[in-house]
């Protein structure tokens, strides 16, 4: 699409949306259209309006009389209507007028209801103009400071990390720590906007007007409640000159254990428990281990024989700051200073698979045992000793100079055949070796280690959770033009 068909389609959707609203009565005024919108308590008039990323979002709606509408959590600060969720933006079904004024009809007779299938978006941020201050302020645990007093102190990154602690009589209104008050304001079904629906909330027990008129608090920290769930917020508040306070709400963030895992899945909380070993933490193994840690993975045993040597780092976990050490040294820093998994749940083996009793203890003593050494003689012995124990390992490779990767289920479900071997593509002669090494340097591309990496978690967590993905795994041939030079 040229920039000139670009802005044609701007202004076709914006002219089709336009006669659409002609059509139903609204007319052009100088801060956007003018009409009612009928409802079942009578109508309400409305401004529409564009703004500039229309029509990718949806037009602004605001009631002519702001006092018309009930307050509420789907109103904008500014008093907008607030119409449309970050997630229902299929098709930008908004720009047919006629199906928007139906969603804004829809809107009224839901308030009417009073919100009945409301959901409980934490999202009390909106209703607060953002402060100048930029730096993001972090709290842990605030059931340890309740109806209490906190210090925050600055932190790296431009952050600011909360403490125990009130201002001292003597302290200096310029320095660097800022002194603040955790309040709780309950349950909400009206959403705050300014310092006085705050203070109706917060129980008496403190006079804060005062300690702020006083420059001892400068910061508070709101804890609520929707429905079901705890939200935060933190704001900055001072005294003006004509007696009032003002207040701003400061970017705020959780910095706990809740939080840092709410995004690792459904199934997170099935897997603390679960004791997986990775044989093998190259380029494939140290992916694998990483993602299993963030989807919830917290009791790991990292096996290898190898160290980490700089031309391993393209497609390597770790940086250069680990060459020379044990690959499973390695590994286990860095998921231990990256993901505060504790270091006593990470076991390390700095030494091959090559007998049966290790093979034995190692899928004895774990839930399920990962093969991502690239070692046929290590696959061999972890499927036969996972036979003799009735268990399965999951074996991940990846092949024929990265344009393959396979993850088998060894051995299969009942009634799975096993995964038939990997067809051999035609290989270019080697292009590089590498000085004190007999075997040539794979050409595989780093996303394609990333990828398999991947696929191999579903398998694991599958595995983990008794929900196969597939009985006996799955290969993927990959038709790569990255790797062939032109």
């Amino acid at each position: 699409m040229t920039t000139a068909e670009y802005d044609d389609y701007i202004a076709y959707c914006r002219q089709h949306f336009e006669e659409g609203l002609i059509r139903v009565g609204f007319r052009e005024s100088d801060t956007g259209w003018r009409g009612m919108i009928a409802h079942a308590d009578g109508s309400t008039e409305v401004m529409i309006s564009f703004g500039v990323r229309f029509p990718f979002r949806p037009p602004r709606v605001v009631p002519v009389d702001p006092d018309s509408v009930e307050w509420s959590w789907h109103r904008e600060l500014d008093g907008a209507l607030c119409l449309v969720a970050e997630d229902d933006h299929d098709d930008l079904w908004w720009t047919e007028a006629s199906a928007f004024l139906a969603h804004v009809t829809a809107w009224f007779e839901q308030a009417r209801a009073g919100w009945p299938d409301d959901r409980p978006d934490l999202d009390l941020e909106r209703y607060f103009q953002f402060s100048d201050d930029k730096r993001l302020y972090l709290y842990d645990d605030l059931t340890g400071y309740p109806n209490g007093f906190v210090r925050f102190r600055p932190s790296g990154n431009n952050t600011m990390r909360i403490g125990s602690g009130t201002r001292p009589p003597k302290t200096s209104r310029h320095g660097k720590d800022r002194f603040g008050y955790v309040a709780d304001l309950g349950d909400i079904d009206v959403p705050p906007k300014s310092w006085q629906d705050v203070t109706a909330r917060i129980a008496p027990n403190v006079d804060l007007d005062r300690r702020i008129r006083n420059h001892f608090v400068e910061i508070v920290v709101l804890i609520y409640r929707r429905g079901t769930h705890d939200g935060t917020i933190v704001l900055e508040v001072w005294p003006t000159k004509d007696g009032k306070i003002a207040v701003r709400c400061l970017r705020a963030t959780a910095d706990t254990i809740a939080a840092k895992t709410a995004r690792a899945g459904l199934v997170a909380p099935l897997l603390h428990e679960a004791r997986v070993a990775i044989v093998g933490v190259g380029a494939l193994g140290s992916f694998t281990v990483d993602m299993l840690v963030r989807a919830g993975i917290r009791r790991i045993t990292l096996i290898d024989d190898d160290i980490v040597m700089p031309g391993n780092l393209i497609r390597h976990l770790v940086g250069p700051e680990m060459v020379g050490l044990p690959k499973v040294v390695a590994v286990k820093r860095y998921l231990v200073s990256r993901h505060e998994i504790a270091a006593e749940n990470i076991n390390e083996l700095d030494k091959a698979v090559s007998s049966g009793d290790v093979a034995m203890e190692l899928l004895t003593s774990h839930d399920l045992v990962v093969d991502t050494s690239a070692d046929f003689a290590t696959t061999a012995l972890l499927h036969v000793a996972a036979r003799s124990a009735r268990k399965r390992i999951v074996s991940a490779s990846i092949q024929n100079e990265g344009t393959t990767y396979r993850v088998d289920i060894l051995p299969p479900f009942k009634g799975a055949n096993a995964l038939p071997v990997s067809s051999v593509v035609d290989q270019q002669p080697p292009r590089m070796f590498e000085a004190g090494c007999g075997s040539p340097i794979s050409p595989t591309p780093p996303h394609v280690a990333v990828e398999a990496a991947s696929v191999t978690v579903r398998h694991v967590i599958g595995l983990l959770i008794e929900r196969p993905v597939h009985p006996s795994g799955e290969v993927r041939n990959l038709d790569d033009p990255a790797r062939i030079p032109q």
